[in-house]
């Protein structure tokens, strides 16, 4: 006894769509996995005052990273080669005027952390942490 199965244009379209969702969210997992590399780090800063960032410029090491108008609550990644003595010099300014400088932030905790936040708060201070 030979059944046959109708499989309407609808349910073929909703299929090849599945295969495609499927094939594009493994290849996009793929690439975020070979994107990062392991003798790179990242420093993350985040703006948690209330003003826009109207400039920035962060120095780690001998690499120096820019970056403008950053608004309230917005981060800016960047990626760096950590060595034995990272340490970071920032400079800025808010819109409010206040100025954003730390002269040195000192060392990072250790060279074999792979990620460091500097937040920005309201009075143009900055604070380092490393969660990992």
């Amino acid at each position: 006894m030979v059944i046959k199965k109708v499989v309407t244009t609808r349910v073929v379209f909703k299929r090849i769509r599945a295969v495609f969702i499927l094939a594009s969210l493994s290849f996009m997992g793929f690439k975020a996995c070979n994107s990062f590399d392991e003798s790179q780090a990242m420093l993350v800063l985040r703006n948690q005052s209330e003003s826009t960032i109207n400039f920035m410029q962060v120095q780690v090491n001998d690499k120096t990273f820019e970056t403008q108008n950053i608004l309230p609550g917005q981060e800016q990644t960047w990626r760096f080669k950590p060595s034995n003595k990272n340490s970071i010099t920032v400079n800025g300014k808010l819109t409010a005027g206040v100025p954003i400088q730390a002269s040195s932030l000192g060392s990072m905790a250790t060279p074999s952390n792979k990620e460091h936040h500097l937040t920005i708060q309201d009075n143009g201070r900055i604070s380092y942490s490393s969660p990992k």
